[in-house]
């Protein structure tokens, strides 16, 4: 095959699966990985892919916003999927702090499903709204401007109630997730919040359903750190997977994915 023939077919791949790594594109198309990094430089160069370390990633597209009222139903399987995922790292009488969007929603009716007793700090109205009659969770809402479009709070106060607390694990639900942008949100007041959160919790961990990986957004929250952890839905092509795992990156599909 000649190379302009199989470079075609590596972005028809990328297309289809967001990810690729030179030792499946090499056993594929019986070539070496040398000629397929070559390949892929190539691709780099005419703008079609990024390079990663053990292979490519599509350059990643914008997720376009739409408010949380119109994201309610969006994708529910997804969202309970990674958030009960998420349950697993929580235990009876752990203080932890949650973002706020709507898997938000999702994960906290799956907390209360499960637990007896949780210290929960949100910034979220519907978290808050969800959990505040269930009486053995203690409720710390922080407060501050008003993003109605989000029903969530932000601003100077709502980050100066952060300041003063420390939990065991943060929860964050970004707008998009990417090798090469990072963590990224849409909306600069709920960026800051996250950049926020990610700063008073023991342990990190990032929930995004399938959709929203090698995706970018306007406001970059944070690069992609080894140090937390990423939950995805099955839906999540195998080769994305490898790919970030090949970029010390893990993400969690399954309950046997974790440890």
């Amino acid at each position: 095959m000649l190379a302009n023939a199989r470079r075609n077919r590596i972005c028809k791949l990328l297309q289809t699966q967001s990810a690729v790594t030179t030792a499946a594109l090499a056993k594929k198309f019986n070539v070496s990985i040398e000629t397929i990094r070559k390949d892929l430089l190539s691709l780099e160069k005419n703008n079609e892919l990024v390079r990663v370390h053990g292979g490519a990633v599509l350059k990643a597209s914008a997720r376009p916003y739409w408010e949380l009222s119109k994201r309610l139903d969006d994708k529910r399987p997804e969202k309970t999927e990674v958030s009960r995922l998420a349950a697993n790292y929580i235990k009876n009488g752990d203080s932890i702090a949650i973002d706020t969007g709507s898997t938000a929603i999702e994960f906290i009716e799956t907390l209360m499903e499960r637990f007896d007793t949780l210290t929960i700090v949100t910034h979220s109205m519907d978290v808050f709204q969800k959990a505040h009659d269930f009486k053995n969770f203690n409720i710390l809402l922080c407060g501050g401007y008003f993003l109605n479009r989000e029903n969530s709070f932000y601003g100077t106060f709502a980050k100066d109630m952060l300041e003063r607390i420390h939990v065991s694990k943060v929860f964050i639900f970004p707008w998009a997730v990417s090798l090469s942008n990072g963590i990224c949100d849409s909306q600069p007041q709920l960026a800051e919040m996250q950049q926020k959160l990610l700063s008073v919790g023991d342990k990190v961990i990032v929930l995004a359903d399938s959709s929203k990986y090698e995706k970018s957004a306007l406001i970059k929250v944070a690069d992609m750190n080894p140090g937390y952890i990423y939950i995805a839905d099955s839906r999540l092509p195998d080769e994305v997977k490898e790919v970030y795992k090949n970029n010390n990156i893990t993400i969690i599909t399954g309950e046997e994915d974790i440890k």
